[in-house]
């Protein structure tokens, strides 16, 4: 009866044990997910989007072929300034919009970005906020 016992308070024991175990994995697990910076996080509570650089905008293209955002701009503005023309998802729908590149920030087609999307038809041109790379 005694060894009965015994082996019942082993298999409570090894339950405690496995508890005990999955709890800790648990927590290693959240604070690894709490930990991660959030340099991909987008701003949607401000509007905010996720979206994708398309191309650059040729510094050196004819007037006539600008989009309305920047057709606005003096020739020598234009060129001193760098555009990229964005995409972004909305309802279901892809949106293309024109964006002026911060100073100092470097992207390419197909990086991801925080865009604060405006109506390029408009005249209003889009922002980005940061790089999500």
């Amino acid at each position: 009866m005694t060894i009965f016992i015994h082996i019942i308070n082993q298999g409570s024991t090894m339950r405690r044990m496995t508890g005990v175990l999955s709890i800790a994995a648990s927590a290693v697990l959240l604070a690894a997910c709490a930990s991660k910076s959030d340099t991909r996080t987008v701003n949607w509570q401000q509007g905010g989007k996720r979206a994708w650089v398309v191309s650059e905008l040729d510094p050196d293209a004819p007037r006539a072929t600008l989009r309305p955002c920047l057709a606005n701009l003096s020739a020598a503005d234009y060129a001193s300034r760098h555009f990229v023309e964005v995409r972004y998802h909305h309802a279901r729908l892809i949106h293309h919009e024109i964006a002026e590149l911060p100073p100092g920030m470097a992207i390419k087609a197909g990086d991801e970005i925080e865009l604060w999307p405006a109506d390029c038809s408009a005249g209003k041109l889009s922002r980005i906020g940061k790089a999500l790379n």
